[in-house]
């Protein structure tokens, strides 16, 4: 792809999905997860699994959500920050910083940007800097 078309890619599956996925905590927790398991430089299906098997278990907080349609959506964030990587990184850290302040939504993204530095079964040091980026964005210092 050309530099200006993968520009053009990028903002246009965030804004896809930020269409499709009104929920602000599951955009959060997406945009989270999407930068840690990113950071590397490589996504694995099975951290994009992992992914979407904590998101089932939490079928009390997301009963509302068409996994198929997130699924899908999801996939295609995950090839725009591979395609736009800086923009992609200023997008999942806006959506990120949209739930600092409630605790409750903080917990679960910090969860999900854990899970994911851990999905491939090992912690890089690029993960670890993410998610202290992550962490920044959500207010917290821990």
């Amino acid at each position: 792809m050309i530099p200006e078309e993968s520009v053009a890619y990028a903002i246009a599956t965030w804004t896809r999905f930020n269409d499709r996925v009104p929920d602000e905590l599951l955009r959060a927790m997406s945009g989270a997860f999407v930068l840690v398991a990113a950071a590397d430089g490589e996504l694995a299906p099975p951290e994009v699994d992992r992914f979407f098997n904590v998101l089932r278990g939490k079928a009390d907080v997301f009963s509302a959500i068409d996994f198929v349609e997130l699924e899908a959506s999801f996939r295609d964030l995950c090839e725009s920050i591979f395609a736009d990587p800086e923009d992609g990184k200023r997008l999942a850290l806006e959506c990120i910083a949209a739930v600092k302040g409630r605790p409750e939504h903080v917990d679960l993204v910090k969860s999900a940007a854990a899970i994911a530095a851990v999905a491939d079964g090992r912690m890089r040091s690029i993960e670890g800097s993410t998610i202290q980026e992550i962490r920044e964005a959500l207010g917290v210092q821990e």
